[in-house]
C-alpha cells in the first residue's frame, strides 16, 4: 500500500513538473527566408499550404504579391524576401504559404521552406531592442538558438499592422 501511494505521489508531481515546465517555453513554427532562420509563435498559425494561384492587384507595395481566396476568405499574400532583402521570391516545390491570423485578421506569408516546430526555454530568448538596424525594424521581436541556428522571432502583431496599414 506505501508503495501504490508513492508512486501516486511521484506521478502526481511528474504531472505537475510537466504542467510548470510548459510555462516556461514557447513554441515557434520556423521557417527560411532566403537562406535565414525565422520564426513565428505557434498560436498565430492557422495552417500551411502549399502554394496555389495568387491574384495580383495593381497599386500595392511590389512585396504584396496578391491575395488568395480560401475557404471563400480573401487573405493578402506577403512575400517578406521582397520587404526584407529586395529580391523576388521564387516559388518552388518546398516552397509554402505560411496563414497567420491575429483577432479576426489574416494573412499569408510566402516562404522559402517551412522548416519545424521548436519548443524554446524562455530564458534562451533573447528581446530585441528598437535599435535593430536590419531591415527587419521592428518585426523581428526576439532571437532565440536552436541546434545550431539563430532563430529571428517575428512579433505577429507588427506584420499584421504593418500589412494591414499598407493595404
Amino acid at each position: 500500500m506505501d508503495q501504490e501511494k508513492l508512486l501516486n505521489h511521484l506521478s502526481e508531481r511528474t504531472r505537475n513538473e510537466a504542467d510548470n515546465d510548459l510555462g516556461d517555453i514557447e513554441q515557434f513554427l520556423t521557417f527560411t527566408i532566403n537562406g535565414e532562420y525565422f520564426g513565428l509563435q505557434l498560436l498565430h498559425v492557422h495552417e500551411i499550404l502549399k502554394p496555389v494561384m495568387i491574384t495580383r492587384i495593381p497599386n500595392v507595395e511590389d512585396y504584396i504579391l496578391g491575395v488568395i481566396n480560401l475557404r471563400g476568405e480573401i487573405i493578402p499574400i506577403v512575400d517578406l524576401k521582397k520587404r526584407f532583402h529586395e529580391i523576388d521570391s521564387d516559388i518552388t516545390p518546398i516552397s509554402r504559404i505560411v496563414v497567420v491570423m491575429l483577432n479576426e485578421k489574416r494573412c499569408g506569408i510566402l516562404v522559402d521552406e517551412v522548416k519545424q516546430v521548436v519548443k524554446v526555454q524562455k530564458d534562451f530568448i533573447s528581446y530585441t531592442v528598437d535599435d535593430l538596424s536590419l531591415n527587419y525594424s521592428k518585426m523581428v521581436e526576439s532571437v532565440s538558438r536552436h541546434e545550431n541556428h539563430l532563430i529571428l522571432n517575428l512579433d505577429f502583431t507588427q506584420i499584421v499592422d504593418f500589412i494591414s496599414f499598407n493595404k
